[in-house]
């Protein structure tokens, strides 16, 4: 099924009794992978941005659920037990909507979100917090759409429950909501998946692993430990590993055995950007491209260093606020006024208990003057500051002034820098590790981006309470300041790479390994 994508997740060895969604999905689109989900499952506890993301599609399922007031909710946690209770609901003539319903048959379970009763059947409706469509849940409705018609359960439409971006605090529940109907895609996808029905339950059940194949949807598992497993294992330079490698690529190159970067041939094309990936990893030497010292040394004084973290949710913290719209909380900045200084530290943390946009806008303004270059790392900040500057038309004017003034220096790494520890990504995950290896968030109370959102979020929910507030407030700071000042250590480590001796060869430099 060339539409179906693997589901990520993290794995330790255990065994599932029955084929859920997720493992049917993930056999389809490749059968070793099925087979490790339905005997391994997750072991890496959640962070916290994880848990508030799962407790924010919890949230709008219950919101879902007020739009049918008679509905009935099952309880039981036991699939035998829900399966059990959910075919008495459906008897049951009174009831006109069964929420969670659970179907188990022939060793396949599914839940359903909310199944509403219609003249001459049911209509299958799934309920998602994003506000965006997704082929992916075509794939969701089919499944469930297919146990629950292999229990016996007539299905007369399938529906996708979307949160509106027209939402806002005081309208009416049902005005959160989008529906979609997806019942002719959905009897589609059905019509393809039923024939695979005993081939993935007796291949994800079999006492062998399947033989792996290569293939490029594999590329989407190579965040996990599981691929590092499998296909991957003793690989330490995959050619997934190549940015942005097209699938036409993929396949030529496994057509002719080659899944190691330091065996594509000199003479391969490749774009000027893969090369030099492929070239850092058969010298096991970073690339320093020519224009690369000119551009971290050329910036104007002072420096500042700047990170934002911001807080989006489902359904809107404070008013006139549309669902999912990254509201900024918080900056770090570390002013760099010139060499031989240690950087000055500045900080914003807004009040959860309001909108503080108009404070956050101001404290920045002030923070960053009217002169000296805006080192950032990624477009986040520049996002943000574009639709803070659509927000408050009265400081529209100077924070233009500050977007005028960003330099991404992600950009410059990408355009002329590599090393082999990349792993062909450059984001500050991979780049700082390699570059600062001193640096670590490792005793940090918040780790993440995503988890720094939570406990904002958590904040304004009113979630903590009295002196873990405050310990709250203190994680959110540090964790800000150590992006900002892991973003200063990496752009003083390029000016002593470029300022150390490196030998030119062609049109670009290869710097010596020697000091990293």
């Amino acid at each position: 099924m060339s539409d179906t994508v693997p589901r990520m997740t993290f794995w330790v060895k255990t065994l599932k009794e029955n084929v859920t969604k997720n493992i049917f999905i993930n056999g389809l689109a490749c059968p070793t992978l099925g087979w490790l989900t339905r005997v391994m499952e997750a072991k890496k506890p959640a962070t916290l941005g994880e848990k508030f993301l799962m407790e924010q599609g919890q949230d709008i399922e219950i919101r879902a659920r007020c739009l049918y007031p008679d509905g009935f909710l099952i309880k039981d946690a036991d699939p035998e037990l829900a399966h059990k209770e959910t075919i008495a609901a459906i008897k049951n003539p009174d009831v006109s909507a069964v929420f969670g319903a659970t179907f188990l048959v022939d060793r396949y379970v599914t839940k359903a979100d909310i199944l509403q009763r219609v003249k001459g059947g049911w209509i299958l409706n799934e309920v998602k917090s994003g506000v965006t469509d997704d082929p992916k849940f075509i794939d969701d409705m089919a499944y469930t759409a297919m146990v629950a018609k292999r229990s016996g359960l007539k299905i007369t439409g399938s529906c996708l429950f979307l949160v509106s971006k027209d939402f806002r605090l005081g309208m009416s529940n049902d005005r959160l909501f989008v529906k979609i109907d997806h019942t002719d895609e959905v009897q589609t996808r059905v019509a393809l998946f039923e024939p695979c029905w005993e081939t993935v339950e007796k291949a994800t059940r079999a006492p062998k692993k399947p033989d792996a194949k290569l293939r490029f949807v594999c590329r989407e598992c190579r965040e996990l430990d599981l691929f590092s497993k499998c296909l991957g294992a003793g690989i330490k330079n995959h050619i997934f590993d190549i940015p942005r490698l097209h699938e036409n690529k993929f396949e030529e190159l496994n057509a002719r055995g080659i899944v190691r970067i330091e065996d594509i041939p000199d003479t391969y094309p490749l774009t000027e950007r893969q090369a030099i990936v492929r070239d850092c990893v058969k010298k096991n030497q970073p690339f320093v491209g020519a224009q690369l010292g000119k551009r971290v040394q050329s910036l104007t004084w002072p420096v500042y260093y700047l990170d934002f973290e911001t807080v989006t949710t489902a359904f809107p913290l404070y008013s006139d606020i549309a669902p999912y719209y990254k509201i900024p909380t918080q900056y770090s900045v570390h002013k760099y006024w010139w060499a031989g200084r240690d950087p000055e530290h500045y900080e914003f943390l807004a009040d959860p208990a309001r909108d503080c946009r108009k404070e956050f806008a101001q404290s920045l303004i002030e923070t960053l003057g009217d002169k000296g270059d805006i080192v950032v790392y990624g477009t986040f900040e520049k996002t943000i500051l574009d639709k803070l500057k659509d927000a408050l038309p009265s400081f529209s004017g100077k924070i233009r002034s500050l977007i005028g003034r960003l330099v991404n220096l992600e950009q410059i790494v990408s355009a002329g820098f590599y090393h082999p520890d990349f792993y062909g990504r450059t984001s500050i995950k991979n780049v700082l590790p390699v570059l600062v290896s001193e640096m670590s968030y490792d005793s940090l109370e918040i780790k993440d981006g995503k988890s720094a959102m939570a406990a904002f979020a958590y904040m304004a929910l009113g979630k903590y309470k009295g002196d873990e507030i405050e310990e709250v407030k203190k994680s959110l700071k540090a964790y800000c300041a150590q992006d900002t000042l892991a973003l200063y250590k990496v752009h003083q480590r390029l000016i002593e790479i470029c300022g150390s001796k490196y030998e030119q060869q062609g049109s670009h430099h290869q710097a010596s390994l020697e000091g990293f």
